[in-house]
């Protein structure tokens, strides 16, 4: 005769199950140890062997110290392919780390690679004089064999002498920068946003013309606070992913003011400065 299962893990079925039926939101945070422990009238113990079985399952991951609700339902709405890679928030990584830590072998092919003199627009972009040298480096880039992104990178040429000489369908970009001129990626800013693939993106990356990309475009400092790069990528959208774990906001306003009057929130779209693609 079988007896009764530990009390951890009836513990454990009950916060399984407030998962599953949304008593707890998924990627929402969990309830205190405290709070689960009046709420099912045990000890703190229990409730903490109970959420480490949960940890084990996947349903409960903790992050920076504080537990949070997985779900185990995955939408079939949205998801992506078995061989999309997948970035965090955590810090630069070039694509090509970024694939490997993925399982997934990244590629190059150049488009273009060409040392001109900037636009007063680039100049602007990039924190140089206008007509100061830079290089225009265009790069498709494969995950598997299959393209997944179109690269558009403006690099100040007077930061990195020669810098357009390299090939960067064999070396990494970043690599390049650290090795060869002492410019470490130490910091970005970057803007996310969900477009329709132009006809020549969509070309490139095997899709039709307005089919779902996701375009990050991406302020490359160095450990001086010098501009570095420029660039705008253009992603497929079944290909790529970002993950992002996000705090409450715990009485204090944490977006920055983006637009013109100050006001927290999403900034407005400003495409008169950057170069078409």
């Amino acid at each position: 005769m079988v007896g009764p299962s530990p009390l951890y893990d009836r513990v454990a079925d009950r916060i399984r199950e407030q998962i599953s039926n949304g008593a707890i939101a998924p990627n929402s945070r969990i309830p205190s140890e405290r709070i689960l422990a009046e709420t099912f009238g045990v000890s703190r113990v229990t409730v903490r062997q109970a959420l480490k079985e949960l940890e084990s399952a996947g349903l409960v991951e903790v992050v920076a110290g504080a537990r949070w609700a997985r779900s185990s339902i995955v939408d079939p709405d949205y998801t992506t392919s078995e061989d999309s890679i997948e970035e965090g928030a955590a810090g630069l990584v070039s694509f090509s780390h970024l694939a490997q830590s993925n399982g997934l072998k990244a590629t190059a092919e150049v488009l273009t690679n060409e040392t001109r003199a900037s636009t007063l627009d680039e100049a602007d972009l990039l924190g140089i004089a206008p007509g100061a040298p830079i290089v225009d480096l265009v790069r498709l880039r494969y995950l598997d064999s299959i393209p997944t992104l179109i690269d558009f990178s403006l690099l100040p040429e007077g930061l990195a002498p020669g810098i357009g000489k390299h090939d960067f369908s064999q070396t990494s970009l970043y690599q390049t920068l650290a090795e060869r001129y002492g410019l470490n990626a130490a910091r970005a800013d970057c803007i996310m946003e969900a477009r329709g693939a132009t006809e020549e993106a969509a070309a490139h990356l095997g899709l039709a013309p307005g089919a779902p990309v996701l375009v990050i475009v991406q302020k490359t400092f160095s450990d001086t606070g010098r501009i570095i790069q420029w660039c705008r990528s253009v992603y497929r959208g079944d290909r790529y992913r970002f993950r992002a774990i996000l705090d409450g906001l715990q009485g204090t306003q944490r977006l920055r003011p983006l637009g013109s009057g100050g006001r927290p929130g999403i900034q407005p779209t400003d495409r008169t400065k950057e170069p078409a693609i």
